[in-house]
């Protein structure tokens, strides 16, 4: 009997502790909630459910420890500020019609609250809260140096994009049991710790469905990076047929790495069409030009991207203020095989200021410009006509649309980023007729031959003819400017 006494004395004592400790949260939050930014208060309720995260994670709490440091203020003097709301959307974001949170960074940094002075080498471990599915609105959250996951991120309906950075090995091998993110459309694993995956990846992607579409990782050990591809390559995952772009930058990847993606793990991704892997070790393609010329058939060919800058096999020279992409003639030939085998790919990762080899610009323009949706390859059409295989499958009451697209979307070859230049004017500088060119010559000229009832052998004599007819157009034109001058 004392015993069952003693039991519920200690249960009482528990009780009475938790119910303080909740009144003192309560009234915590309750003081800063002046800190809340006001496009948060035309919800209060979301603000307050901010608030009171941010102390159970330990984020207000750290910021009010330090309060009592040093009388409130920084080294320069001045007055302590929560700047948890005003740090360009670094740590936040809201909708600013609804006042709810659609994007949230939850870290625990040394000097968290200014932006500008916080110690990026210093990251204080916590766990994701189970108020988390308060934030029904929330579309992205990024979680620092996190240990644990909770049930309730399931909860969240909006939720598209989780961001992992440098987060411990706890993460991976302590998944809450049942645990399944099934909106999420992106996953981005950041690692910086040192530690590895421990065989704990496969399961770990296991929580997610069948909706992921771009998986990322960067910055891992070469032991990750194994595990990584050893997943990809034999795991059943869920999001199989969804995914599309495969992001490895900085994961000290090799050429016979480089080989398994293309080769293996590629065929397991039947959608796949971007393989990312900048900042890395790649430092020859001739075993891949000559695994191409070896295989007859690439099944499931639906690359268009593939990302290889920042890769020892590239050298930058400059001429004429202008970055030259350049490689050793044995590297561009088997490029150039790569690109005339996966004739989807149209883009390699350079940026518009920088300049490709002729061969692999050319290669890259004729890609650009669809010529795989033109022709039936060998992987898509049995024959042993080589001649047949280059007959173009369009209809051909669509070729003014396809020309007109050839055109059009020639200068994305290059990638465009928005750094204060002005980036429509340097597209519109990079258009180019080549591709469009190709397709007239290889595919248009003799679907006009085979409308008229000619031959094969008139191709050339049909093309010349549209050549001269664009000489006399422009000889017309000028006659006629000359006549206007004389008047």
């Amino acid at each position: 009997m004392n015993m069952n006494m003693n039991m519920n004395e200690a249960e009482a004592e528990v009780e009475v502790e938790v119910e303080v400790e909740v009144e003192v949260e309560r009234r915590i939050v309750a003081k800063c909630m002046h800190h809340v930014a006001d496009n948060i208060i035309m919800n209060i309720k979301e603000g307050y459910n901010l608030m009171n995260m941010l102390y159970i994670v330990g984020i207000l709490s750290d910021y009010l420890a330090d309060l009592d440091i040093d009388n409130g203020e920084n080294d320069n003097g001045e007055v302590l500020e929560f700047n948890y709301f005003n740090s360009h959307r670094y740590y936040i974001e809201i909708d600013p019609k609804t006042g709810r949170i659609i994007f949230l960074n939850l870290m625990r940094a040394s000097h968290h609250y200014d932006v500008n002075n916080r110690n990026d080498g210093i990251y204080l471990p916590f766990n994701v809260p189970s108020i988390i599915d308060q934030f029904q609105s929330l579309e992205s959250i990024s979680l620092r140096n996190c240990q644990l996951l909770t049930m309730e991120l399931g909860n969240l309906p909006l939720l598209k994009t989780i961001t992992f950075l440098e987060c411990s090995t706890n993460i991976f091998e302590n998944v809450p049991e049942g645990l399944q993110l099934s909106s999420i459309k992106k996953v981005v694993i950041h690692y910086l710790l040192g530690t590895t995956f421990n065989s704990n990846l496969s399961s770990f992607l296991k929580i997610f469905s069948n909706t992921v579409e771009t998986l990322c990782f960067g910055n891992m050990t070469r032991e990750d990076t194994d595990e990584i591809l050893h997943v990809l390559q034999n795991d059943d995952l869920c999001f199989r047929h969804s995914l599309t772009t495969i992001r490895m930058r900085d994961c000290k990847l090799n050429e016979n790495d480089l080989k398994r993606l293309i080769f293996k793990i590629r065929e397991r991704f039947p959608n796949l069409h971007t393989l990312d892997i900048c900042s890395n070790n790649i430092e020859s393609l001739c075993g891949i030009g000559d695994r191409i010329k070896q295989v007859p058939l690439i099944p499931d060919n639906k690359l268009c991207t593939l990302n290889l800058k920042h890769n020892p096999i590239w050298k930058q020279t400059w001429k004429c203020n202008q970055c030259h992409l350049t490689m050793e003639p044995n590297e561009i030939a088997a490029l150039v095989t790569l690109l005339d085998k996966f004739n989807g790919i149209s883009n390699l990762g350079a940026y518009w200021f920088q300049k490709y080899e002729p061969k692999i610009e050319y290669a890259l323009k004729i890609n650009m410009a669809g010529r795989k949706e033109l022709m039936r390859g060998k992987s898509s059409r049995r024959s042993n006509n080589a001649d047949d295989e280059e007959k173009p499958t369009m209809n051909h009451a669509l070729w003014p649309l396809i020309l007109e697209r050839a055109y059009n979307n020639s200068s994305e070859i290059y990638i465009y980023d928005s750094d204060g230049w002005d980036d429509a004017s340097e597209a519109e500088s990079k258009k180019c007729a080549t591709g469009l060119f190709h397709l007239v010559h290889r595919f248009y000229a003799p679907v006009l031959v085979q409308d008229r009832g000619g031959s094969s052998t008139a191709t050339i004599n049909l093309s010349n003819d549209i050549s001269s007819e664009g000489s006399n157009n422009n000889n017309k034109r000028n006659e006629l400017k000359g006549k206007r001058k004389r008047k």
